[in-house]
């Protein structure tokens, strides 16, 4: 009585999804090749990946249908299931029949039509789902890729040569409209010791379902991010000539075989690199973006649990659970890293920090109280009050032919009374005079150092130019950081300064 009604539950539901099957499986007997056929691979993939059957099923098979693996008779066992006669990777898929026949040869009758009438049941719930959907993503052992048949990592035979040799991986045009070709070899993209931190490199690294166009591809995006994240531009494993052949051909434009000059040599890339030239002073523009991990990405997938959250830049947790167990897609945590041609001259002025490596950093001290030596720490009222630059910084003006944002007494104004319009001045004012006295004692200093020496004891002189150097420290703070940040800190950092320069003096003068 009980089979009997399981058989009718099942065949209801086979009826409700009878619609959506038939067509799936009318072009399948029609397409599919030889004896890798498609409902074989269903039962098995649909077996744990419910909620891609069938729409995503069909999606892959119509994927895999043009390329080169289809042509070669390679079904979808092949990949998604481990060799047989290998112990298990993935002990999750041991426990999966093959097809019907084992399925129903292991098990009872009951048990087989009681795990039909799961899997039937589970597809009706997501039966009219769209194609977005939660769906575990397939893992595919390296095995698989690395059979004797298949790429064998021992470099032997036709097959073998492909872990070897070169591969034309990537075509471009250069701006002379000739064409160039950017190589791969898969030896040495396996090689653990070049491995990032808590990685650990699987054929899936790279070959992965990136577009609805094809059933598996190498996004080229990837080697950006992995060759160009946290190195200098032709340092290491960005260096140029790992990707491309170095041009040999002169930069110039000019004829320079028509030199006065015979010795005069052309100028090529080799010369440059000779000469120590630094490739970003042409090619800085090659470079665009750090691969940065933003926290906000983990909330796709995580709750915002601070047990989660602490953990987001632990490199090699990071890589060890989204990437070697778990196969995520790069970009699912990294920013990308762009490599093309761009404008040269606006990414090098974009680039502050390339000539200004430590801008403002004075005047940031100054506005925090922070940085002075044998003094307090003592920051500005401004800093208190959270003020940034732009609080005063308002006044459109010109300094060394370039527009910046001049401070002005009138920005005091819109947040006190009138009369702390001219504070700023004042302050101004008795921090240059303060200033300036400082500087006259810092000479009086140097002056001494250089009559003491030869005079003076070696470990005597040492003493007195550390001190001469640690008032210069401060002195900077507030010469360059411009003393109107913090008038108090100024003041104190000046002190101590012409301390430290009277100190040096009256060292070199004693007996």
């Amino acid at each position: 009585m009980k089979k009997v009604i399981l058989l009718v539950i099942a065949l209801a539901i086979v009826l409700v999804s009878s619609t959506n099957l038939y067509s799936l499986e009318k072009a399948e007997s029609a397409e599919t090749p030889k004896d890798y056929t498609k409902p074989k691979a269903q039962f098995f993939c649909g077996f744990c990946h419910i909620l891609t059957y069938p729409r995503v099923i069909e999606k892959a098979y119509k994927t895999w249908k043009p390329g080169k693996h289809s042509a070669k008779d390679i079904g979808c066992k092949r990949c998604h299931y481990p060799p047989e006669t290998l112990d298990y990777k993935l002990p999750e898929h041991k426990k999966i029949p093959k097809d019907k026949r084992e399925a129903s040869r292991n098990m009872t009758e009951e048990e087989f039509m009681r795990t039909e009438l799961e899997v039937l049941s589970r597809l009706i719930t997501v039966m009219n789902m769209g194609e977005m959907v939660v769906r575990t993503r397939p893992r595919i052992d390296d095995r698989s890729c690395t059979a004797s048949e298949c790429h064998p990592t021992t470099g032997e035979g036709k097959e073998g040569e492909y872990w070897t040799k070169k591969i034309e991986f990537a075509e471009f045009e250069r701006k002379d409209k000739s064409k160039a070709v950017i190589p791969y070899v898969h030896k040495t993209h396996f090689d653990s010791e070049k491995y990032v931190e808590g990685q650990e490199m699987h054929c899936t690294s790279c070959h992965q379902h990136e577009t609805a166009q094809k059933h598996f591809e190498v996004s080229i995006d990837k080697c950006f991010l992995c060759h160009f994240k946290n190195v200098e531009l032709n340092a290491g494993r960005s260096k140029c000539s790992l990707c491309h052949e170095i041009p040999t051909k002169p930069l110039q434009t000019q004829k320079t075989e028509d030199s006065d000059n015979p010795d005069e040599k052309p100028i090529t890339h080799k010369l440059l690199e000779e000469k120590k030239v630094a490739c970003k002073s042409c090619h800085l523009q090659l470079k665009r973006g750090n691969g940065e991990v933003r926290e906000k990405n983990c909330l796709d997938c995580h709750e915002n649990e601070e047990t989660v959250m602490k953990e987001v830049f632990n490199k090699k947790l990071m890589h060890e659970k989204h990437v070697a167990a778990q196969n995520a897609h790069c970009f699912n945590c990294h920013d990308p890293v762009e490599h093309k041609e761009a404008d040269y001259i606006d990414a090098a002025i974009g680039q502050c920090k390339t000539c200004h490596p430590d801008h403002h950093r004075y005047q940031k001290m100054l506005l925090t109280g922070t940085g002075g030596t044998g003094v307090p720490a003592t920051p500005s009222l401004m800093f208190f009050a959270k003020t940034n630059c732009l609080g005063c910084h308002n006044r459109e003006g010109i300094a060394d032919g370039e527009p910046v944002a001049h401070g002005s007494g009138k920005a005091c104004v819109a947040c006190h009374k009138e009369k702390h319009e001219k504070m700023a001045a004042d302050w101004k004012d008795s921090t240059n005079d303060e200033l300036k006295s400082a500087k006259e004692i810092e000479k009086e200093a140097i002056d001494a150092i250089e009559n003491a020496k030869g005079k003076t004891p070696e470990k005597k002189l040492k003493e007195a130019m550390a001190m001469l150097k640690e008032g210069q420290e401060n002195l900077n703070i507030v010469e360059f950081g411009g003393g109107v940040h913090n008038q108090k800190y100024s003041v104190k950092l000046l002190d101590q300064a012409m301390n430290s320069f009277e100190d040096a003096i009256d060292l070199l003068n004693e007996e």
